[in-house]
């Protein structure tokens, strides 16, 4: 069973500003928890409904989901938290408190559910830097994935990812996916460095 993490509650209206990724091909639905030290972990999920388009022609006549796509999710969500870590190592370096990052995507979340189009001021933060087109990470340059267990329709999947590496250009991670408690994938994942987010600018009211 995946250890727990301080908990992190992120729904589809955040994750959107963190990975490019859509429908149909966004594969993690909610962040669950987060971890910076000592190795940047998050935790995240995805609901499997038996309505999931992929069915129609992957083993219809028994509904897999497929490993392709689990490792997919994976990718997703080490993309997901090199992007949490990077805005707060970056927000800190330009003088902003690294905890403006979680409660900016707290608000642009609670907004988005209860207060549509008026975002409060951390989120309005948030929502300026994170519409720049620069991403920190690319695509995966390397993959050693075991897939251990089948996963059905009906099922939560989660994701637990650690950045266990950096370098100036390479990233590695650990991520592994559980459904009920049980290990259905485990692996490592490398990818390419981008850009810094924030070249070039200030958040507001930043000191540095």
């Amino acid at each position: 069973t995946m250890k727990k993490l301080p908990a992190l509650r992120l729904g589809p209206e955040a994750i959107r500003y963190l990975i490019p990724h859509r429908r149909p091909l966004l594969l993690v639905d909610r962040v669950l928890g987060y971890e910076r030290a000592p190795n940047p972990t998050v935790l995240a999920c995805r609901f499997i409904s038996a309505n999931e388009e992929i069915f129609t022609g992957h083993l219809p006549q028994l509904a897999l989901w497929p490993g392709s796509f689990i490792y997919e999710g994976l990718g997703q969500t080490s993309n997901l938290l090199h992007m949490l870590w990077t805005l707060q190592q970056e927000f800190e370096a330009h003088g902003a408190p690294a905890e403006d990052v979680l409660e900016g995507l707290l608000a642009l979340d609670h907004a988005a559910r209860l207060q549509p189009g008026q975002l409060p001021p951390k989120a309005e933060l948030l929502h300026d830097v994170l519409s720049r087109p620069a991403l920190p990470v690319g695509l995966a340059a390397g993959v050693e994935m075991k897939f251990l267990q089948p996963v059905y329709p009906g099922s939560r999947l989660d994701y637990r990812v650690t950045q266990t590496h950096l370098t100036d250009s390479i990233i590695r991670f650990e991520g592994e996916a559980e459904v009920d408690g049980q290990l259905v994938a485990r692996g490592v994942l490398h990818a390419t460095r981008g850009l810094p987010l924030l070249q070039g600018r200030r958040p507001p009211g930043s000191t540095g």
